[in-house]
């Protein structure tokens, strides 16, 4: 019996001590393999890098030339920095990717039965401005798969083509529609040009309505586009005027401060008045600040003392960037705070919190005084 024991025990640590040598050949080989990899990488990923810097034709061709078991190692690097990289530098890189033959091979796998492969091949093509893909991204948008849309979405706005402005608004449709807010950015990606299809879609649906004016509140400006300057904000403001949809309006209230036109002031005014949604006030007077409109000091001032803290503390943010009319109009109300009530008070409450803020911001942005310099000791 204790033969037996002992033989068990010599067979158990003979087993132990070849999985611990087999663990540690396993783990030596990979460290090896692992250092195999870093040193076949770092010849490409410095010749990568130093492209990217100079944009040297002569590291171009040996770039173009490497082998295919070098170029893998260092691909991911180059689709990383093409997210990174702008101008010269990114005109560069899409060269070199297009001599490697990924923007042909991404344009097939578009069709791929993959949906990863779909969503892959979209973000890079997105990423490679590549125009001549938009068709066939704008059918991506009707793909079945969520994420393939979203990647196709995102890619149209970073090729920017104004083409593909109405599919996208397409996208905003029934059974399965685009997130509003993804459709928004790309539109916005797109520019000003797509205007003429953006003002159409204004009497759409309220989620078009909402995406649309999203949209033009990111573009801001559309100087420039004949007589675009002028239709694009007097169509918003009927928008605010006449919808019937609250959060339609709501939109509409914050894209006419954005878009900056002094036809705006007047529906603006009139959506802070006291029938109006609370909610709609206040983005009201909000865009009244970021319009600049100093003829408005005197109603956003008697806003202040509306009972209704939302809309005060909107009034108050907004006379602040209306310059020192509006400043005076804050120290005014601000100054009644001992003795005022109930909603005056309130008011001048919110006056004093914006005034504070302004100091604070103010103070900060002073450079600190130089340290005394202490007196040497002889």
């Amino acid at each position: 019996m204790t033969q037996l024991a002992t033989l068990a025990s010599v067979i158990l640590f003979a087993v132990a001590g070849v999985i611990a040598v087999t663990i540690a050949a396993i783990h030596a080989g990979r460290v090896l393999t692992e250092r195999r990899r870093a040193r076949r990488v770092a010849r490409p990923r410095q010749l990568l890098f130093a492209f990217v810097a100079s944009g040297d034709p002569a590291e171009l061709t040996e770039l173009a030339r490497m082998p295919a078991a070098d170029w893998r190692a260092v691909a991911p690097s180059a689709f990383e920095l093409l997210t990174k990289v702008r101008g010269e530098a990114h005109e560069a890189l899409a060269t070199l990717l297009a001599r490697r033959g990924l923007v042909h091979q991404a344009r097939r796998e578009l069709h791929s039965i993959s949906a990863v492969r779909r969503a892959r091949s979209a973000a890079a093509l997105g990423s490679l401005h590549d125009g001549a893909s938009v068709p066939q991204l704008c059918r991506l948008l009707a793909d079945t798969h969520p994420e393939v849309r979203v990647a196709a979405i995102q890619a149209l706005g970073r090729i920017g083509d104004p083409a593909a402005a109405r599919p996208l608004l397409s996208s905003l449709q029934p059974p399965q529609p685009a997130p509003s807010q993804l459709v928004a950015h790309a539109l916005a990606q797109l520019g000003p040009r797509i205007a003429p299809m953006l003002l159409p879609a204004l009497t759409g649906p309220p989620l078009v309505q909402t995406t649309v004016l999203d949209a033009m509140r990111l573009i801001g400006t559309f100087e420039g586009e004949g007589g675009l300057a002028g239709r694009v904000p007097a169509q918003v403001a009927e928008v605010l005027q006449d919808d019937r949809s609250q959060p339609v309006r709501l939109r509409a209230a914050k894209t006419l401060g954005r878009l900056g036109s002094g036809a705006a002031m007047a529906p603006l005014l009139a959506s802070t008045q006291p029938a109006e949604p609370a909610p709609l006030r206040a983005a009201a007077a909000a865009a009244l600040g970021e319009l600049g409109a100093v003829d408005a000091v005197t109603p956003l001032a008697e806003l202040l003392t509306c009972g209704d803290d939302h809309v005060a503390g909107a009034a108050a943010t907004a006379l602040s960037r209306l310059g020192p009319t509006g400043l005076a109009a804050l120290n005014r109300a601000a100054a009644t705070q001992a003795t005022a009530t109930g909603p005056a008070r309130r008011g001048a409450e919110h006056a004093n919190a914006v005034l504070d803020r302004i100091a604070r911001s103010a103070a900060a942005r002073e450079p600190a005084p130089a340290p005394k310099r202490e007196a040497l000791r002889s």
